[in-house]
């Protein structure tokens, strides 16, 4: 997870989600229940104005990216750059930081 710094609160969001799945997922593993994590990166939408994401993926080529990740199995959904960032390493995750955060 990067943080964009001009959005605080969202981000703050996110981290808070990502925490408490993360311990959720810990917490109910003895008890045979699966939490499962979906991780969108930015997609081609409509929030925050029109127009604004038009470069960024399709909503719906990302839904069908995570359908196959459910059939595999996997409990860690991602696509795109939200893959990338996931298994990123501190040095790939400072450098986007910079990169986001001018």
């Amino acid at each position: 997870f990067v943080q964009l710094t001009k959005v605080p609160v969202y981000c703050a969001t996110k981290a808070f989600l990502r925490s408490f799945t993360l311990s959720l997922r810990y917490l109910l593993q003895p008890k045979g229940i699966e939490v499962i994590e979906i991780i969108p990166p930015a997609l081609n939408t409509d929030l925050g104005g029109k127009g604004i994401h038009d470069g960024n993926p399709s909503v719906g080529d990302f839904i069908e990216a995570i359908f196959v990740q459910l059939k595999e199995g996997k409990d860690e959904l991602t696509f795109g750059f939200s893959d990338v960032m996931l298994k990123g390493s501190p040095e790939v995750i400072k450098n986007t930081f910079a990169k986001m955060n001018p």
